[in-house]
């Protein structure tokens, strides 16, 4: 009988609604970089003295940057996720109500991983085809401007950086930072969970789909910064041992805890302020 009621509590995310997911996560991202946007410029307005004008005209490139990476990365997100969840097998959570309990370790490192990993060598194909170009325009103005040695540096750059070893090695670091944390995150998550410290949704069925109607902005937020406080801890103690600063660390990690829990703030507000108007996110759960 437990045995059966563990079973009804897991949920499987068997498929992404694609066009929903890539939106409403989009919105967000663009309404976060406007905000960003306009700290720097303030920033910059009091550091550096007449660059307003400058910034502003910063400002566009900003937000419609994040604007096409967003749309690429979501929607590269969500179809290798659709994809890889027939033939892995999708993440499970167990959801009791609109309290999310704990999320699977197992699939959820290796799909994250299998993403990260291909979402990279998507954007480093294309790189490679735009960047040697603008390399080489940069490399023939410093060879006519007699700037030799600059020169050979770019060129030693553009060496290391098309180097089959250097590519390799750098897809393994990504991969394995990409295990690590994922794996970390999960088993955090799962005991803060277990300790009625997880994150609080509003759910609703719509046909075959599992619709997130809110998120609760503080719940949340407190849930995820956990996560990265502890993660941010044990990078700061390796950094330590290997000399970094203890007071510029220290400082670090309550930054980065502090600006962690803004944004996951800002992100559950901005979800429930646009999920109603540009589309609720939607999942298959099973």
């Amino acid at each position: 009988m437990v045995l059966e009621v563990i079973k009804m509590t897991l949920k499987e995310l068997k498929s992404i609604d694609v066009a929903h997911y890539t939106t409403v996560l989009t919105g967000i991202s663009v309404l976060i970089s406007i905000i960003v946007s306009m700290i720097l410029i303030g920033f910059f307005a009091v550091a550096v003295p007449g660059s307003v004008g400058i910034m502003i005209y910063i400002l566009p490139t900003i937000i419609f940057g994040t604007l096409i990476w967003s749309v690429f990365s979501y929607f590269m997100q969500s179809t290798l996720y659709n994809i890889l969840s027939k033939k892995i097998g999708g993440v499970k959570f167990d959801i009791k109500g609109n309290y999310i309990k704990s999320i699977s370790s197992k699939e959820t490192t290796i799909l994250a991983s299998l993403i990260t990993i291909i979402i990279t060598v998507i954007v480093y194909l294309a790189v490679s085809f735009i960047l040697p170009m603008i390399l080489n325009s940069m490399l023939t103005v410093l060879m006519y401007s007699a700037q030799n040695e600059a020169a050979l540096a770019l060129y030693q750059i553009m060496m290391i950086l098309n180097s089959p070893l250097v590519i390799l090695a750098g897809l393994l670091i990504i991969l394995i930072i990409t295990l690590c944390i994922t794996l970390l995150s999960t088993y955090i998550y799962n005991i803060l969970g277990n300790s009625e410290r997880g994150i609080t949704v509003e759910l609703s069925s719509e046909g075959s789909y599992t619709i997130l109607d809110s998120l609760e902005p503080v719940n949340f937020a407190v849930a995820i910064s956990a996560i990265s406080l502890i993660i941010n801890i044990i990078s700061g103690i390796i950094m330590i041992i290997n000399g970094n600063d203890i007071l510029t660390t220290l400082l670090s990690i309550l930054g980065g805890f502090i600006t962690s829990f803004i944004a996951c703030v800002l992100v559950a507000i901005f979800y429930n302020y646009l999920a109603p108007k540009i589309g609720k996110l939607k999942v298959e759960l099973i």
